[in-house]
């Protein structure tokens, strides 16, 4: 039995790589898709993402873009990670209704996969060694999802399993809306909709593969001949538009439409560039409006017009191409933007851990140790960008307004009862509420503790994540940064830090901390040293500290910025020294924060009320 199930399985594998455009946006979408990013990506990012690429891609993302659906079979586990389906007839997405597999389980559909692998991707040092996921893998499966959460009916209707179970023509060829194998119906034949059954047996005895009959059971062989047909059913979305573009308009030269693609985004579409890259929030990737987005566009132009047994010709192609060619680009653009980071970024994170656990004090050292999990052998640092990689978990989605502040507009103060809630009204829901939760809960460490993960440092490194509401502390404030685009939350987050340690210290973000260091023991800010450290209540000092930041926003972050311009050595040299103080400040104030808390000084604090 083991050897007839690895002749079904392996066959049913090899047949597939026969045969063209299968699952998905199909390999000429998935193609297009990679290109179009690896086109945008920044130096550091193409640099990363060659890193990571296996041997077999010679360095070319787009190569393996088709991955995941080649796998699909092989790593049965991840079928539900290509699509998301939703309510017949609802035409809107939401991630806790829709966002699970056909038995239930939370997080498994194509926003889930996206945000999982994101989170992965996250944790690449740039080094081969000491990798806690499989980053090849996790940059494959990245980017091939972010390609089918952009195909319309891979957020379709759960009752015809995102139209696989229309049957229509395209001109004149039998084919389906789109399908899924892996979702139709397993074992019986009788269950498959109209016209499968009868066009099986067809299938059949035109391929004449008794062997396959010969060499597996009964139930495992009609499997296999399901999944052959449906591969055979040349998909309208995932491949017929594009199959009848290349063909019509491009001299069957699929490189020549990707090039008219990326000509749109410099011209026709470059005004809709900044919108398309933008994430509410500083989220690294944000594929649940990306999802919203197919659905609205599957009930506006895929199902229209499309009633099983119809034919679609030229009319329906026509209208629809425009969609699929925006599709293509939106994800193209987003993919490129997509490895990146939260919050101080994290080269920011770590720096202010690093300074904080060099001044612990030998209690409260010993105890930051035994809290930590074992793989991050007692560096602080290493978890200190945690909270930013589990934020999109559905069992830590309630975390992300602990992240920031949102004050009233050109207001330049901070009023905890007035600015600490969520977007739903919540009291002391956001960075501030955090650090003294938190820090409340770290007080009975001695008690023992039941979740090893260290919450606070990352939430004691308060910057320019205080900001305005209507621009969501200038993340919807659209620039450039010398060359390149991005946001202004983005160059407080990471751009100033990383231009730093490329400019002035080799690329080496240690230097730059060993100057900061150097700052603050021996230099200008010695003196100041002790100020940052001063805090009468430690749980009412993390409002002073975002009263700091607002302050700091108005004076230096937005200060001088319209939308629109590009920001370069000017910016950067003014701002430098606000960026790397806030850092030193943070990690002396996380440092006060563990050892008061650690140290024989608990017995003097008292939990806020």
């Amino acid at each position: 039995m083991i050897g007839s199930r690895f002749f079904f399985f392996g066959t049913t594998f090899l047949l597939l790589q026969l045969l063209p455009g299968i699952l998905g946006w199909g390999k000429e979408g998935h193609y297009a898709i990679c290109k179009i990013a690896e086109g945008l990506l920044t130096e550091d990012a193409a640099a990363a993402v060659k890193m990571l690429l296996p041997e077999i891609a010679q360095g070319e993302l787009a190569a393996v873009c088709s991955w995941a659906d080649e796998v699909r079979f092989h790593y049965r586990w991840s079928g539900p990670l290509h699509y998301v389906d939703t309510p017949d007839f609802r035409c809107n997405y939401e991630y806790c209704r829709d966002c699970h597999d056909s038995g239930g389980h939370k997080d498994r559909c194509v926003t889930g996969g996206i945000y999982n692998y994101t989170m992965q991707l996250q944790t690449y040092e740039g080094s081969l060694s000491d990798w806690k996921y499989n980053l090849t893998e996790a940059l494959m499966f990245l980017s091939h999802f972010i390609g089918d959460v952009h195909q319309p009916l891979h957020v379709g209707f759960l009752g015809d399993l995102g139209g696989n179970t229309i049957p229509i023509r395209w001109f004149r060829r039998k084919t389906n809306l789109h399908h899924h194998p892996n979702e139709m119906p397993r074992a019986k034949e009788s269950f498959m909709p109209f016209p499968y059954s009868s066009y099986l047996s067809k299938l059949k005895q035109k391929l004449k593969c008794s062997l396959v009959d010969r060499h597996t059971d009964k139930k495992d062989a009609n499997q296999l001949w399901v999944n052959l047909f449906l591969s055979l059913s040349f998909e309208i979305w995932d491949n017929m538009i594009i199959e009848t573009a290349e063909s019509f308009f491009y001299n069957s030269d699929f490189a020549l439409m990707i090039e008219a693609i990326q000509r749109n985004i410099k011209d026709d579409w470059s005004a809709d560039i900044s919108s398309w890259e933008n994430c509410a929030s500083a989220d690294t990737v944000c594929p649940d409006p990306y999802a919203s987005e197919s659905i609205k566009l599957a009930c506006k132009y895929a199902y229209k017009g499309a009633t099983p047994g119809s034919t679609l010709s030229g009319f329906y192609f026509l209208s629809r191409l425009p969609i699929v060619e925006k599709r293509l680009a939106q994800a193209g653009v987003r993919l490129a933007r997509a490895p990146g980071v939260h919050a101080w970024s994290k080269e920011g994170h770590i720096m202010t851990c690093r300074i904080a656990q060099s001044l612990l004090e030998d209690d409260a050292a010993e105890a930051v140790r035994s809290l930590l999990p074992d793989y991050v052998n007692g560096d602080l640092s290493a978890l200190c960008t945690w909270p930013d990689q589990i934020r999109h978990w559905y069992k830590y989605r309630w975390t992300s307004s602990l992240h920031f502040i949102d004050t009233p507009d050109n207001a330049c103060t901070f009023d905890y009862s007035r600015d600490c809630h969520d977007p739903h009204g919540t009291k002391d829901m956001c960075v501030a509420g955090a650090i003294q939760n938190f820090t409340s809960q770290l007080m009975h460490y001695k008690e023992g503790s039941s979740d090893r993960r260290c919450n606070p440092p990352h939430f004691c490194e308060i910057q320019v994540i205080i900001g305005f509401t209507t621009d969501e502390g200038g993340n919807t404030i659209q620039l450039r940064w010398y060359k390149h685009k991005s946001n202004l939350h983005h160059v407080w987050d990471r751009e100033i830090i990383l231009t730093a340690a490329k400019e002035l210290y080799d690329n080496d973000v240690e230097l730059f901390q060993e100057d900061i260091e150097k700052n603050f023991t021996s230099g200008i800010w010695s003196d100041d040293m002790s100020s940052w450290g001063e805090c009468d209540d430690l749980f009412s000092c993390p409002k002073k500290y975002a009263a700091e930041s607002i302050s700091l926003a108005c004076k230096w972050g937005y200060k001088g910025v319209t939308p629109g311009e590009t920001l370069a050595e000017k910016y950067f040299s003014s701002r430098l020294p606000i960026v790397a103080k806030r850092i030193a400040q943070g990690g002396v104030r996380l440092s006060m924060i563990l050892n008061r808390v650690f140290g024989n000084h608990n017995q003097a604090l008292s939990a806020p009320t």
